[in-house]
């Protein structure tokens, strides 16, 4: 054993990564004072950080990631204005930020211009320096500081993008507007930068415990993620990470297939612990290649967090729960909006939500208001439509069937809408499908199929906080008060099926989220509006008794509390990258959700416009929810179907490339080359990369001038082409750009999205 033990120190000092931290001196650059007590002003309105941290230390770390501090100017920090420094002229693996950000998020892009004179560019997507939720960053290194109102803020540690091969000459920083502008600016604290390794090159830069768990086991095995950084000169092939400390080792241990020099990886290790609860402790990781020789001396980090707890009705215990591996490898899925709404089903085309009918009729000279009074007359009260709903086409079967053509892996149903009126057996009220016409458990019949004949569809209920004129329901922040009045005559009108109650919230609210809890098991509780809650009731509840049966789950964060897992983005692009794991939600209608017999089947949204969509947000790290509104009688209208058919056919083509992936941490898109916009995936493992095309190559080739990791003799095929195994010829310019040839009868085999994969051998 001691044998051993020394054959195996004698190789850790062989192999182990040799870099050097070269800590770049910022003093000429520094403009700004962000911590040196009063007087100071990081945001141009009077907010410091009043951190001992900045203050007593000169040098700080994140991760395994030094920096140093500037002890001897006024100013303690450079905002970005532009500037220029020099590097002089030697390798970097990667050179490292200690950043922040006032009034963010901000998109930055960071440029390396080495001395041949080809550029690197690592464009950063930061959130603010006060961003709510911290515990839920995983995407980049941080840790928090007290500010001098007592509120907290955090310094980011983050990577920049360097060819370790090449000589730097300079950096250049992105122009920020000054201060006092409140807009987003980039501030740098501190910059390190790491010399390439001679040997293996890979580093651990960071540990993170979880509070999910290795998925498809018996055993609950608390998930690590380990950060790790390739700082050598030659690509990283088949290395496997370990984590251990006091009572716990690794039971599945972390894999990396392929990392590219200066490229960084996130690896999940499972773990097993005899430890009940969650605490903080010390991490060893370990790396080692494929045949078991070590690549790195350990790695200890301090303050990781480990294991799962029970939680409890209070938001600080709930705020550290943590999205499930799969809703993250999931990426699609689809909404169902259905209820009496889809009856009238009218809204101005492109301006209204069809499902706000109610509310919007109830808006005096609004258009919904003007076309009810001719319509249907000042008389029809919109609970009038509940005896009027005759869904005779609703077949739970069709509906899932038509879902799963699209290739999404979850779906989500409005179990209740604003109006109040639940598709679900409820107890609390008889204002439901089960107890009034059509006399239905939609969602019973929905979720019981899907768990016994689509197991691999994880089943989500979309249930409204609020309702918008219950005559208990009272909100002056949404100004939204019961009871309802027909706003032709201004006389009160009943509220149908509702027994009189008090407290609304405890009520109405949250049993009926307790029902839908115990009698529906969903996988994910997807909230709408917010508003007067008590969340934390059902939420502790919810995570606790899925924990029970094994199950992981997840919620979005419109429950009107602060806890929620994501954050979700409705009918709008995203220009900065949300801080934590996030959901991007529209119908195929071009501004609805429910069914909208106005809308031509021409103003639809086309399967073209939607996959960019989709691609668009999984390559900025979120999942893409496309709603879908059947009309009142079932039916899914053709548009509808046709359209998920044509994108299930796309993804079956290119399913790799979407599901599973994560983002390209360099950047998420490459818009250079005009008329050409590209987008980047890359497999989890490293062993793949992925570039969109979303328009036909142009002249029979892909330009990309984003640095990608790209292997010397990786392979390059289109991932939609009928012969995925046929090569395509590429090579690199003299600036550093790639450049795919594609021929007509390859460009030819898709028409939808192009999809190319490098593949590193």
């Amino acid at each position: 054993m001691q044998l051993i033990f020394i054959a195996l120190a004698t190789l850790c000092l062989i192999q182990c990564v040799k870099t050097e931290n070269d800590f770049i001196n910022l003093d000429l650059f520094m403009n700004n004072k962000a911590a040196k007590g009063p007087g100071s002003d990081f945001d141009g309105a009077g907010t410091y950080f009043r951190c001992p941290l900045l203050s007593s230390s000169s040098i700080v770390r994140v991760g395994s990631i030094e920096y140093q501090l500037n002890q001897s100017n006024s100013h303690d920090n450079m905002m970005s204005r532009g500037q220029i420094i020099t590097l002089g002229n030697r390798p970097y693996s990667t050179i490292y930020l200690l950043a922040s950000v006032n009034h963010g998020p901000i998109t930055a892009d960071i440029t390396l211009v080495y001395q041949d004179g080809t550029q690197s560019t690592t464009a950063l997507n930061l959130p603010d320096w006060q961003v709510r939720h911290t515990d839920q960053i995983h995407r980049i290194d941080h840790i928090p500081c007290q500010l001098n109102t007592g509120a907290s803020a955090i310094l980011m540690s983050v990577p920049l993008l360097s060819d370790p091969t090449k000589n730097v000459s300079h950096i250049l920083f992105p122009y920020n507007n000054p201060l006092g502008s409140f807009t987003a600016a980039l501030h740098v604290f501190a910059m390190t930068g790491i010399t390439p390794s001679a040997e293996n090159g890979l580093q651990v830069i960071s540990a993170k415990g979880s509070r999910r768990w290795w998925e498809n086991t018996q055993h609950e095995y608390p998930i690590v993620t380990v950060r790790v950084q390739n700082m050598g000169m030659d690509w990283i092939k088949d290395a496997s990470v370990f984590v251990k400390g006091p009572l716990f080792r690794t039971q599945y241990h972390g894999h990396v297939k392929r990392l590219a020099p200066g490229h960084v990886m996130n690896v999940d290790v499972g773990i097993h612990t005899v430890r009940k609860g969650r605490v903080s402790t010390k991490a060893t990781i370990q790396l080692f290649d494929a045949f078991g020789n070590v690549l790195a001396e350990p790695t200890t980090l301090d303050d990781v967090e480990i294991g799962i707890d029970e939680y409890q009705q209070d938001e600080r215990s709930l705020h550290g729960h943590s999205v499930p591996h799969w809703y993250e490898a999931a990426k699609f899925g689809i909404f169902i909006h259905w209820g009496l709404y889809s009856i009238p089903s009218w809204a101005p085309v492109g301006a209204d939500y069809a499902e706000w009918y109610w509310w919007n009729y109830n808006r005096k000279g609004s258009a919904t208001y003007n076309y009810h009074r001719s319509f249907y007359g000042p008389d029809i009260e919109y609970d009038d439509f509940i005896p009027a709903w005759h869904p005779d086409q609703f077949d739970a079967q069709k509906w899932l069937d038509i879902i799963d053509s699209s290739g999404a892996k979850y779906f989500v149903f409005t179990t209740k809408h604003h109006d109040g009126f639940a598709l679900f057996d409820t107890q609390v009220t008889d204002r439901s499908s089960v107890k009034m016409n059509p006399y239905k458990d939609f969602t019973r019949e929905l979720l019981s199929l899907a768990k016994e004949e689509y197991p691999h569809l994880k089943r989500g209920v979309y249930f409204s906080m609020p309702e918008w004129y219950h005559p208990s329901y009272h909100d002056r922040w949404l100004n939204w008060d019961g009871p309802p009045t027909n706003p032709y005559t201004g006389k009160q009108v009943s509220y149908t099926g509702s027994p009189a109650v008090t407290d609304f919230v405890n009520e109405v609210q949250v049993p009926q989220v307790l029902e839908l809890i115990d009698h529906y098991e969903p996988d994910i509780m997807w909230c709408d509006i917010g508003g007067i809650n008590n969340s934390t009731a059902w939420q502790a509840y919810f995570l606790n008794k899925a924990r029970e049966q094994g199950r992981q789950v997840t919620m979005n964060d419109r429950c009107g509390n602060s806890v929620s897992d994501f954050t979700t983005v409705e009918y709008k692009g995203v220009n900065h990258v949300p801080s934590r794991f996030w959901e991007s939600t529209r119908g195929i209608d071009p501004h609805s959700f429910g069914f909208n017999h106005q809308t031509r089947p021409d103003q639809y949204a086309t399967t073209e416009s939607l996959l960019q969509e989709l691609v668009s947000v999984v390559a900025k790290g979120g999942n893409f929810l496309l709603n879908i509104g059947p009309e009142a009688s079932g039916h899914v209208p053709h548009v509808m179907r046709k359209t998920l058919y044509e994108i299930g056919q796309w993804i079956d083509r290119v399913d790799e490339s979407i599901f599973d992936s994560v983002p390209y941490w360099v950047s998420s898109q490459d818009l250079h080359e005009p008329g050409q916009p590209l987008c980047f995936t890359q497999s989890k493992n490293g062993r793949s990369f992925y570039i969109f095309s979303f328009k036909p190559p142009l002249s029979r080739c892909i330009v990309v001038k984003t640095k990608l990791p790209l292997h010397p003799q990786a392979t390059i095929s289109l991932l939609s082409s009928a012969s995925r195994k046929e090569q395509l010829k590429w090579s690199m310019t003299s600036n550093d750009r790639l450049i795919i040839n594609v021929p007509d009868y390859i460009i030819d085999q898709e028409h939808l999205l192009w999809v190319f994969k490098i593949e590193a051998p």
